[in-house]
Formats: C-alpha cells, structure tokens, sequence
C-alpha cells in the first residue's frame, strides 16, 4: 500500500518559490498544498507556477490546514509567533534564517521546541551541499593538518543600485541587511564545519543612507549593506584561538563566493558554483611572486545512490540556475521527507532551533561588536 504524500505550506512567496518550493516539488511523495502571502500578485503567480490548490492572504489560515511541514520565509521580524503558532499546532517547521529579531525571542522559540514532538529546523541548506559535506570531511579527518584559519569573501551585486526600491530589508528592525542575510549563513558554516565561536569584531557598514520607495519618496536605510567579521573559535572546536574571517559586500559590480579552510596540508576553497577545490602546500613555489596562479585541483564530493540520482533531478530543475543555495536545499528537503517519513524530532546534520540560537547570540555580539568598536565575547 502506497504511503499518503507528505503535505506542505509556505508562508512566503520570495526565497519559497526561488528555492523551497521547487525542491520540494522534485521529490517523490511530496504535495504542495498551499501558500500564505500578504500580496495578490505573488501568491497568485506562486499557485500557479506550482499547482498550489490553496493561496491565503493571512498566515494564520495557512496554519489550520492540515500540513506535515510548514516552511516559513518571511522576514525575520514575523518568525517567532508564525514558529511557535506551528509547533502550538503540532505541524513540523522550517524557519528560514535568521531564526528571530533578537536573542530573547529565539530563547523562547527554542524552549517551545524542546518540548515539542515534531521536527523544528533553521533553514541552514550549504550543511547539505555535497561539496560542503566533503569540505567536512577533509577536515574532520586531518586531511588538511592542523586547520589554521577559515576565510570567506562574498561579493553580491544585490544592492548596488542606489534606486534600488525600498523593502524589508532596508530596515534592520525588520531583520534586514547583510549581516542577517549572509552573516548568519556563515556563522552557521563555520560552526558546522570547525565548532563553537567564543568572540567576534565585526564593522558594519552602510553605504547607501536612502532609497526610493514605491511613490519615488527617498525613506532612510537602517540596515548594513556588507560587514566585516572576525570570529574566534573556542576550546571545543577543530581550532581552538583560530579566526574565522570574512568580508561581505552587497554592492560590488558582480557576485562571487570563496569559503576556505587552511590548513597545514592544504587549504581548501568552496565557490560559488558549488565546486570544491583543494592546493597542496607541498605545490608551494615560494617567494613573492604572483605570477604563477596557484595549482587549484578538483575535488569530487561521493555520493549515495539516492542523492545521485536527486542530482540529476537538480540539474534538470530551475534549481541549477539559482546557485549553491537552491541547491543545497534540495539536498536539505530530500533529508527533511526523510525524517518527516521516520517520525523523527531531528534530521541529521540539519540546525535545529538550539544552533539558530546559538547563531542569534553571535549575530547580537556582531552588532554590540560595531557599535562598540571591540571584540565582544558570545555569551
């Protein structure tokens, strides 16, 4: 006897239908079942593109209906009470990052989830990228050597139009900016693959002060458009006093990602294709010079035969054109279906609502951090 298809909701209708939806949809034994958006035109275009056979206009609908998961993408400001308002239901929830507004709503939003008896997951999907997961790996096992320091730049095109409109996330008491947005991504990355951040110094910036809303009136922007952040690892990590590093701008003239490890062996490098590289520190030539490009080998991520074959469905799906982080929630929903199918309260390697936490922390010790000029310790 065939299993009844796992229901799923979204509330949302931007990264939703950008990325969750899709993935969703290429699985087998999966229905979408309704979208929850404040706007006509974009819940309508996303009924239609997915076959959706409810749209609501009001989340709290979405949440009567009966749903195996309900994966809320809505702007950080709106997570706790659509999270806790789910998990009151019994419905099992994604909450897209950042996990809340500030560290006192994802305290309350962990504790429900503690005691909750369905899945409750932070929307962390680069854990789940193949070359990620290899990335692990080498590490874990001192393939590298001693890991000595992580380094991620990340240059987006996204904002660099000042009359680019006015949204959520121009206003950081909605939860917008770059920190939020990409910050906690890479947080959540070097957490995953090394281990706990004891202190940060972070410098947010904000280079564009206005921008045009929809009756062309210029409204002031309160969210940093790039940062950069310095983390330190602490005693229970891979690298111990070791630093994270990264450098993230939203307003260069093109988009690139370089997310590296080094180590006393190699260093390795995940890009923004989703390919894996790896250099031996025996290639080393030495000296000053520039001239000679550095000799960069492929490396091959192994997979199962399951995730083989969802990998060909990726390639053949919208998701291929939208990057590691389409991507890597294909990977990451497979996992999901599995653990919704199981009746497990956790899916292996995914962030639950204590790592989205722990991320809150860190993401409120970077803003003290810049107003503060100093480290600042996450407690």
């Amino acid at each position: 006897m065939a299993e009844s298809p796992l229901k799923i909701g979204f509330i949302g209708s931007g990264w939703a239908r950008i990325a969750q939806a899709p993935a969703f949809a290429i699985l087998d034994g999966v229905e979408l079942m309704v979208v929850a958006s404040p706007t006509r035109r974009r819940r309508e275009k996303f009924r239609t593109l997915f076959d959706v056979p409810h749209a609501f206009e009001n989340w709290q609908d979405l949440i009567k209906c009966d749903l195996d998961l309900i994966c809320i993408a809505s702007p950080p400001n709106l997570h706790r009470e659509m999270a806790l308002s789910a998990m009151a239901s019994g419905k099992s929830v994604l909450c897209e990052k950042p996990m809340a507004l500030t560290v006192e709503e994802a305290l309350e939003m962990a504790a429900a989830a503690r005691d909750f008896s369905g899945l409750a997951l932070i929307g962390h999907e680069l854990r789940f990228h193949p070359a990620v997961r290899r990335m692990k790996l080498m590490i874990e096992s001192g393939e590298i050597g001693k890991l000595y320091e992580i380094r991620a730049v990340v240059t987006l095109a996204s904002r660099n139009r000042p009359d680019l409109r006015y949204s959520w996330w121009c206003e950081e008491e909605k939860g917008g900016g770059a920190l939020n947005a990409i910050g906690s991504h890479l947080i959540d990355l070097a957490r995953f693959l090394v281990g706990e951040v004891s202190e940060v110094s972070c410098d947010l910036t904000r280079y564009i002060p206005a921008r045009p809303d929809h009756d062309g009136k210029q409204r002031k922007v309160t969210s940093d458009d790039g940062f950069s952040l310095r983390m330190r690892f602490g005693a229970s990590s891979l690298a111990f006093g070791g630093l994270c590093c990264c450098n993230v701008t939203t307003l260069s003239g093109y988009t690139s990602l370089a997310f590296e490890a080094i180590g006393s062996l190699k260093t390795i490098r995940f890009d923004g294709a989703g390919k894996l590289w790896e250099v031996s520190n025996e290639d080393t030539k030495g000296g000053r010079s520039l001239i000679d490009p550095p000799n960069w080998r492929p490396v091959e991520p192994v997979l199962p035969w399951d995730e083989l074959v969802l990998q060909e469905k990726i390639r053949q799906s919208v998701l291929a054109v939208h990057g590691i982080f389409a991507t890597g929630f294909a990977f990451f929903a497979h996992r999901i279906v599995r653990a919704l199918r199981s009746g497990q309260r956790e899916a292996p390697d995914a962030a639950s609502f204590e790592d989205g936490l722990v991320a809150q922390k860190v993401l409120h010790a970077c803003r003290i951090s810049s107003l503060e000029k100093r480290w600042m310790s996450v407690a």
